[in-house]
């Protein structure tokens, strides 16, 4: 079709032609110029008049296990294939038991996706990512913030006053900034807390930490708040941008942001959006398949 391009060079038309580009024209100059293909029709193909509405997306549907090892087979070869094997001794969690621990969720996965009109793969995603990333390290630093608010564990441990906690790794502060804003934008229902008030902090991080529930409901919250600019949070000099929040016809883009955003801004947070784009829609796909789309 290119009259820049090997197509049309040392090659016959064939028969059967519809399109052929003979040239291209520049036209304008300065700021307005451009190049403009010169096409031709043999009247074979009279090319496309209307098109069809795009199809609504289904909701998503309570998981079916029978798709279980198939997807526990997906998402432990792309882990490995990254460089995260099944287990190693640095990480406390393999990769069966982290997807056994964000699957056992699944009921309340969805119906929170079916109360905010997101992606079921968008909690998934970024709740198994997380966990996966849990090390001894982690540990450590867990327990010191155990220790920094209740004065138990050891007096040879550091005090830590916030952490990443609980299957999804959510700080506290970043728990109660993200609850604070859907709560006042009417997306969600509780006490308002303060990060800086230590015994609020305590609230929240314990409450990550130690309840998977609680843990997944935030993710879909800090998603929200993502979307919404992340007022509040550790942002980009120039700030986030708002951009819509999570829907069903979410686009790549927009999964992108919302994924990089929950970590974060820099070459660091870009590169494992990048990452798990590609775990989103392995679980995507699953999801997709037994909701019948």
């Amino acid at each position: 079709m290119s009259a820049g391009f090997s197509g049309n060079y040392g090659y016959s038309l064939p028969r059967d032609w519809a399109y052929d580009q003979i040239a291209t024209i520049s036209v304008g100059s300065g700021d307005g110029y451009i190049n403009i293909d010169n096409n031709i029709a043999s009247g074979r193909d009279v090319g496309q008049g209307s098109f069809n509405p795009p199809r609504i997306g289904l909701p998503d549907t309570y998981f079916d296990g029978a798709y279980y090892l198939s997807l526990q087979h997906d998402v432990g070869a792309y882990m490995e294939s990254i460089g995260f094997p099944e287990s190693s001794l640095n990480r406390i969690y393999s990769h069966s038991e982290c997807l056994e621990s964000i699957m056992a969720e699944g009921r309340l996965m969805t119906e929170i996706s079916h109360r905010y009109q997101m992606r079921k793969a968008l909690i998934q995603t970024s709740a198994y990512w997380e966990m996966c990333h849990y090390d001894l390290m982690d540990l450590t630093v867990d327990a010191a913030v155990v220790y920094c608010h209740t004065a138990t564990g050891g007096s040879t441990i550091t005090p830590v006053r916030d952490s990443s906690a609980g299957v999804a790794q959510i700080s506290g502060t970043v728990g109660i900034i993200a609850w604070n804003h859907c709560i006042n934008n009417a997306l969600a229902e509780g006490p308002i807390l303060d990060p800086d008030v230590d015994s609020d902090l305590w609230v929240m991080w314990h409450q990550l930490n130690q309840n998977n529930d609680f843990s997944i409901a935030t993710v879909p919250l800090i998603h929200m708040w993502g979307a919404d600019g992340k007022p509040g949070g550790v942002n980009p000099p120039g700030g986030e941008t708002i951009i819509r929040r999570p829907r069903l016809d979410y686009t790549d883009r927009e999964i992108f942001e919302v994924l990089r955003r929950s970590q974060g801004w820099g070459n660091e947070a870009e590169e494992h959006a990048q990452k798990r784009m590609a775990l989103y829609q392995i679980f995507e796909r699953c999801n997709s398949i037994i909701r019948g789309a």
